[in-house]
């Protein structure tokens, strides 16, 4: 679901498509948005949006993450190696105890944040300055342990920024999972929509594995769904319309 949110500080608004993050097996990223639409009539260099999500340890196993970014494509100009009174958009991120400003690819030791099993961490916040520039800047963070590279979990969200004056709130609804009722459940679930259109939910287990899948009718309010077969834990449930994730939610069975 995107949700639009007026955020007066830089004049925007905010649009958050929640879909599901990479998983391989180690942390969880919950809720987090794929893209940032940035509607603004005045933008500055101090005028920024927040991009936040948690990241969930659902495994049986501590650890201790550390935080890596990349860029995709950037708007132009883009700010980096970041040089202050540049022209060109730029990004920051926090994560744990410090923010890393403007360019830093690696959080440091000192804010890796220890995960004990079932823990949650709410410390992670992306921080993006239009900085006057319109265009598209996609950024992927990854949140892995510091002898670990090349795998934990990664996670992208684009940075739209469309325009200056004039511009008008988008009416388009889009086709979102909204409730699931009971949640812990044990023998069936019952499913609540808000606009459904045709399309498909898959049950995933935490390494991304699909289980079960059910047919979503367009126009459809409520689904009841029997979860015989599904073991008990915990299952992300993806809506998908033409192929693509338009929400996900935790389901915890027991």
């Amino acid at each position: 679901m995107r949700v639009f949110i007026s955020w007066c500080t830089a004049g925007v608004l905010l649009a958050r498509a929640f879909a599901p993050a990479e998983a391989n097996g180690q942390a969880t990223v919950v809720d987090a948005p794929d893209t940032v639409f940035v509607l603004v009539d005045t933008m500055s260099a101090t005028g920024y949006v927040a991009a936040q999500w948690d990241v969930v340890n659902e495994t049986d196993a501590a650890f201790n993450l550390m935080v890596t970014r990349s860029f995709g494509a950037t708007a132009t100009p883009f700010n980096y190696p970041f040089v202050e009174d540049n022209p060109g958009s730029y990004e920051r991120f926090c994560w744990g105890t410090s923010c890393f400003d403007y360019g830093q690819n690696a959080s440091t030791p000192p804010a890796n944040v220890l995960l004990n099993p079932g823990d949650t961490t709410s410390t992670f916040v992306s921080d993006f300055y239009p900085n006057n520039v319109t265009g598209s800047t996609t950024i992927r963070y990854c949140f892995h342990e510091p002898a670990e590279l090349t795998s934990g979990v990664c996670h992208a969200v684009t940075f739209v920024v469309l325009g200056t004056v004039g511009l008008e709130e988008p009416t388009t609804v889009k086709p979102t999972l909204a409730h699931m009722v009971p949640n812990p459940a044990q023998d069936e679930v019952m499913l609540s929509f808000d606009h459904a259109k045709n399309g498909v939910l898959e049950f995933r287990n935490l390494i991304g594995q699909v289980s079960h899948t059910e047919q979503v009718s367009e126009g459809l309010t409520e689904q009841r769904v029997s979860l015989d077969g599904l073991a008990d834990g915990v299952w992300l449930v993806t809506y998908k319309v033409d192929g693509v994730a338009a929400s996900t939610k935790r389901l915890v069975i027991r």
